[in-house]
């Protein structure tokens, strides 16, 4: 419980005071946001300053701590989804937050120190050249060494300050980066010198009009101006690189962050709803593997799945955002996104072009449908007249000229022939699946045997209880650059065992037809396992 009073004075006017009651629960099983400065292993540990600033408060570690803190809980303040707000990795040290009671001992957001093997000059070069992978490897690399024992990789928000470099690193790909969306973020220490390193100079900072002039370069950026001009502009990178999602569903006006503190701003905030850092003891907890969405063709446009729900779906025409749909108050299990419906929501000089689509899960997978009109002609031709099928989005990756592409059409599509139960072949990756019907036929997709270079393969049997009418509904299957596991899925709601490596791929995907229609079959590729997969339905 904080209790705050707020007293007014003036002349000719008599005094009054009011008071608020404000409850604040610190969700200590949510992940939090890391916080930590980057420094080269040859670093003095300074920032380019202001002549002025740099005499009467310092550039050092010591300071960019103070500033990088408070930065943090100004974006807490900004970035807030209704009375959700992430929490800062914090500890027991002596408060730099006010000037009034400097050195109080109080729980703080944490500021780690990170040490590189690399040098300034090494940092400054790829910066310069912007080398936006040499940059990130860096920094991971960094930060793996650092916080490789604290927190996986898939489970950590890390947002790093590179204090050796000049600039602000909002280049390339590094913008569409974030400590939230991708678990690291980037920035740099420029016009750091500006920022608030208290509570009492957050006003004074986004409100100085007075000029640095070109005192450490800043005469040659379009952010050039006044000191509130400048100090706007470096908060808006640290927010972009602590949290933002990228690209964002709605201009933002981060130009105008200054005005958090003078009136409320909208802001875009709709993948934040089910992001876990921003989790309340009510919600439905997190997927352990972000679940990302599969999208199905049909007739008229194409079906989105996840088991987590949809939330989120992105409309882009020639690469700019210009429009979305919602789903945040109930995540859908699945949504019909039809192309009528699609673009009568897009401007009219962008009615007819190709649309892209992003679509975002609640459980923080993501899908991208680079052209609509490719994914909804995905359609294959059954055999002996029973009509066409289409084919969900693939996982995996192909090798080129090294994986042989197969496409099997299941008996079952025949009326009167029963699928009994499915062979796996599997080691640590997927080898092969056998389909077997009641009258001892077989199909094979993949291979039964394994290479000379691999271990052998296991060999599963998953039966079907036909008697009662059981059938096959999809696959959940954890794939990268191969199919690592798969796990079958019945119209009963039994699951196999995941066969393959359980822990292998970097994500989850449920590959099940939607509503109202069934698997027809199975497509991709391999070559020393399974490394394209796909469902065939109808």
């Amino acid at each position: 419980m904080n209790r705050l009073r707020f007293d007014f004075s003036a002349s000719k006017i008599a005094p009054t005071s009011s008071g608020i009651a404000i409850n604040f629960l610190p969700l200590t099983s949510c992940p939090p946001l890391h916080l930590a400065i980057l420094l080269a292993k040859d670093s003095p540990g300074e920032y380019e300053c202001h002549g002025d600033l740099k005499l009467r408060e310092g550039n050092d570690v010591r300071v960019a701590k103070k500033k990088l803190r408070m930065a943090a809980y100004e974006v807490t303040i900004t970035r807030k989804v209704s009375r959700r707000c992430f929490r800062l990795e914090e500890e027991w040290v002596a408060d730099s937050l006010s000037s009034r009671d400097d050195g109080v001992m109080r729980s703080v957001a944490k500021v780690h120190v990170l040490r590189t093997q690399k040098t300034v000059g090494d940092i400054r070069q790829r910066e310069a050249s912007q080398d936006v992978q040499g940059i990130w490897d860096i920094a991971s690399e960094a930060v793996e060494d650092y916080f490789g024992e604290i927190a996986p990789a898939t489970k950590r928000h890390v947002a790093v300050l590179i204090l050796d470099a000049k600039g602000d690193l909002r280049f390339g790909d590094l913008i569409n980066r974030s400590a939230f969306s991708n678990g690291l973020g980037l920035c740099g220490s420029r016009s750091l010198y500006t920022l608030p390193s208290y509570l009492e100079d957050v006003v004074s900072a986004f409100s100085d009009c007075s000029r640095p002039g070109d005192a450490i370069g800043n005469s040659d950026s379009s952010e050039s101006g006044s000191f509130w001009d400048i100090a706007t502009s470096a908060m808006k990178n640290m927010i972009e690189a602590f949290i933002s999602p990228q690209p964002p569903t709605q201009p933002r006006e981060l130009e105008h962050i200054n005005r958090t503190f003078l009136m409320k701003v909208l802001v875009d905030c709709l993948r934040f709803r089910y992001h876990p850092c921003f989790r309340i003891p009510t919600d439905p907890v997190p997927p352990a593997l972000p679940d990302n969405p599969q999208v199905y063709a049909v007739e008229n446009g194409i079906v989105a799945g996840a088991q987590s729900g949809i939330v989120l779906v992105e409309i882009y025409t020639d690469g700019v955002y210009r429009a979305h749909r919602e789903f945040t108050n109930k995540p859908e299990r699945e949504v019909s996104l039809l192309e009528d419906d699609l673009r009568g929501s897009l401007p009219d000089s962008h009615k007819n072009r190709p649309m892209k689509l992003r679509i975002y899960s609640a459980g923080q997978g993501e899908a991208v449908v680079e052209d609509f009109s490719t994914v909804k002609s995905s359609k294959v031709q059954l055999p002996n007249g029973y009509g066409v099928a289409f084919k969900s989005s693939s996982l995996g990756r192909p090798k080129a000229g090294g994986s042989i592409p197969q496409q099997l059409i299941l008996h079952t599509v025949t009326p009167g022939r029963m699928l009994t139960s499915i062979r796996v072949f599997h080691n640590s990756a997927l080898g092969g699946l056998e389909f077997m019907y009641e009258d001892s036929s077989t199909q094979l997709f993949g291979r039964r045997e394994s290479s000379e270079n691999q271990g052998k393969f296991e060999v599963s049997d998953f039966p079907l209880d036909t008697r009662k009418g059981e059938s096959l509904l999809g696959f959940c299957v954890r794939s990268g650059a191969q199919v690592d596991g798969i796990e079958i899925l019945t119209s009963f709601g039994r699951r196999s065992p995941m066969f393959g490596n359980p822990h292998g791929g970097g994500a989850s995907n449920t590959l099940i037809p939607p509503r109202g229609r069934s698997i027809a079959g199975v497509s991709g590729s391999y070559a020393q396992c399974v490394d394209g997969f796909s469902i065939l339905y109808k």
